[in-house]
């Protein structure tokens, strides 16, 4: 990373969940880190590591999540203590991550100019629409995993759009090899089915931390910059390996059917890669537009995915 900073002169910018992001904003807030959790051992040291290596963050997709559920105003104020969190006290970082002190004072909560988080992003209402789609054909449970699969990759290509990191949470949701615990929480609770919304929408956010890695990267050249996503998510970061592969392997990246193959068969991983690449090419070679995420239509599915849901029972 020196080398890509200081001979290359590339930035090199963090893109950290909302996870990671809390619990850094409340060693900030609260002056100590009595937070053993393995998420937050995680963000002690992503922060220490950042500040040490002189590297940036850009957690605004982080920040929109919480504004979307709990409001502008815990929104802003988390911010502001992010903002003291990552304010060149990389020695304190350094010192409460490795263990050897237990209380941190990096000063007061910014009072920087505060922000609309609370505003729909057009992406996380289109992947929400998707992953409406994705818990619907689970709950079905109409044909095999690879099924389900292809359903969805039709879907997305004659119906909606084909969101590739959207697809590929739900590739991995669906593989049958998969350690796919908490992509979509309390999916089938029989009556508590607004729980079932709200893990659905969890996942929505997880799809659009995803595609704003994917978007990033592919204009990080032009910016100088590289990207690293971030998350404590085992799941989440398996997922985003996935998303720059190509359909052949080369320069010492796998294919994506071979990554595929950790969730799923390998004659039906390769089904799946050449099912996905054979839609985006299709897409490329068409000149369809995006569907406009302040489209009626767009609310309209939201409506009728969720009444969906919350009718389903077991």
């Amino acid at each position: 990373m020196v080398y890509a900073k200081d001979e290359q002169g590339y930035d090199t910018i963090f893109l950290p969940d909302r996870n990671l992001v809390s619990r850094m904003a409340r060693v900030a807030r609260d002056g100590h880190a009595e937070l053993q959790d393995r998420s937050s051992r995680i963000a002690l040291a992503l922060m220490a590591y950042s500040q040490a290596m002189e590297l940036d963050f850009e957690p605004s997709v982080a920040f929109h999540e919480l504004g979307a559920k709990s409001g502008n105003t815990v929104a802003n104020e988390e911010l502001a203590w992010f903002r003291a969190a990552d304010n060149a006290a990389a020695h304190d970082w350094i010192a409460v991550a490795s263990g050897r002190m237990r209380q941190v004072d990096l000063g007061p909560a910014s009072s920087a100019e505060t922000y609309d988080f609370a505003f729909p992003l057009g992406r996380w209402r289109r992947n929400y629409v998707v992953a409406l789609k994705v818990a619907q054909l689970e709950l079905e449970g109409s044909g095999t995993p690879l099924e389900r699969a292809i359903a969805l990759f039709d879907w997305l290509y004659e119906d909606f759009i084909f969101a590739g990191p959207a697809a590929a949470f739900a590739t991995m949701y669906f593989g049958p090899k998969a350690a796919k615990r908490g992509l979509f929480k309390r999916l089938r609770a029989p009556e508590a089915r607004e729980e079932a919304v709200a893990g659905i929408r969890n996942a929505a956010w997880d799809m659009t931390h995803l595609s704003d890695f994917v978007l990033r990267v592919s204009r990080a050249e032009n910016e100088r910059r590289r990207y690293i996503f971030a998350s404590a998510d085992v799941s989440l970061v398996r997922i985003a390996r996935t998303l720059l592969l190509q359909a052949v392997a080369g320069d010492g990246w796998p294919s994506f059917a071979q990554a595929l193959a950790e969730w799923w068969p390998e004659a039906e991983a390769r089904a799946i890669a050449d099912a996905m690449f054979e839609r985006v090419q299709r897409l490329q070679a068409s000149d369809r537009p995006l569907p406009n995420p302040s489209n009626p239509d767009i609310d309209a599915r939201i409506a009728g995915g969720e009444a969906w849901i919350r009718k389903w029972r077991p």
